[in-house]
C-alpha cells in the first residue's frame, strides 16, 4: 500500500508539472530488431520482404523490369508525424545489389489539381536523391563508394538536411518547401543489371532523437511503465 501511495503521487505531481508547463517534449526512441515489431513499423510496397532476424532488419527487393529502377518503404509508425528538428541514428547498415537508407517524406497539396503529392530526400549508404510521388528520380543526385557504413546519421531540422557517414560530414543542404516531415521511413531501391535483378539491406540498430511528444503522451507512458514495476 505504501508503494502504491507513492507510486500515485508521484503520478499527481507529474500531471500537475506537465499541465501547467503545456509543451511538447522530446524523447528518443531506439529499435535494436530483438523481435518484430509490428506496431512500429509497416512495409509498403509489393515487391521487397521485411523481416528481424539475428537482430537485424533485414530486407530483400525484387526488380521486375530492366533498366527501371524500384523503391519502397518500411515506415515508422511507433510515433506519429509530422516530425521536425530531429536525428536518426543508423548502426551497422548495409546493401548487396541495392541501395538502402532513409526516408524523408513530405506530403504536399497540389492546389491547381487539389491532388495530394509527396516528395522524397532518399539517403543512401552510398548515394542521395530526390524524388516524387514514388516514380523516378530527378536531378543528379550525390554518389559515394559506400555500400556499408558503420554508422549513419541524419539530422533535419525546419527544412535543413546535414548527413554523416562513419562521423565525417557528407552533406548539409537546405529546401524551405520541407518545412517539416511527414513520414519517416527506411528505402530500398533495387534495380536490374547484367541479369541480376534481387537485392539485399540489412541494419542493426535504428535512434532517433527528437520525437514530440505531447504531456498527455508522456503521462500515458510514465503510468504504463510505472503500473509494470508494481509488485506482483
Amino acid at each position: 500500500m505504501k508503494y502504491i501511495t507513492h507510486t500515485l503521487t508521484a503520478i499527481l505531481i507529474l500531471h500537475t508539472f506537465l499541465v501547467l508547463q503545456a509543451e511538447v517534449s522530446a524523447v528518443i526512441w531506439e529499435d535494436t530488431f530483438e523481435h518484430t515489431t509490428e506496431d512500429d513499423w509497416q512495409h509498403k510496397g509489393n515487391d521487397s520482404i521485411w523481416k528481424v532476424e539475428d537482430n537485424f532488419l533485414r530486407a530483400e527487393i525484387h526488380a521486375q523490369s530492366e533498366w527501371s529502377t524500384i523503391f519502397e518503404l518500411y515506415q515508422f509508425i511507433a510515433f506519429p508525424g509530422p516530425y521536425n528538428d530531429f536525428t536518426i541514428t543508423l548502426e551497422t547498415i548495409g546493401a548487396t545489389h541495392a541501395r538502402f537508407g532513409v526516408a524523408l517524406v513530405k506530403h504536399f497539396l497540389d492546389p491547381a489539381t487539389e491532388v495530394d503529392e509527396h516528395g522524397y530526400y532518399l539517403f543512401f549508404t552510398n548515394d542521395m536523391q530526390a524524388s516524387r510521388n514514388g516514380s523516378i528520380f530527378v536531378g543528379p543526385g550525390k554518389r559515394w563508394n559506400t555500400d556499408a557504413l558503420q554508422q549513419m546519421v541524419l539530422h533535419f531540422e525546419s527544412g535543413r538536411f546535414q548527413l554523416e557517414a562513419n562521423g565525417e560530414p557528407r552533406i548539409d543542404f537546405r529546401d524551405a518547401n520541407f518545412d517539416q516531415i511527414n513520414t519517416i521511413a527506411f528505402v530500398l531501391a533495387g534495380f536490374v543489371t547484367e541479369d541480376v535483378n534481387i537485392g539485399t539491406a540489412w541494419v542493426d540498430t535504428f535512434t532517433i532523437d527528437g520525437l514530440a511528444v505531447s504531456p498527455k503522451g508522456k503521462l500515458t507512458t510514465t503510468w504504463a511503465s510505472l503500473k509494470q514495476q508494481q509488485p506482483q
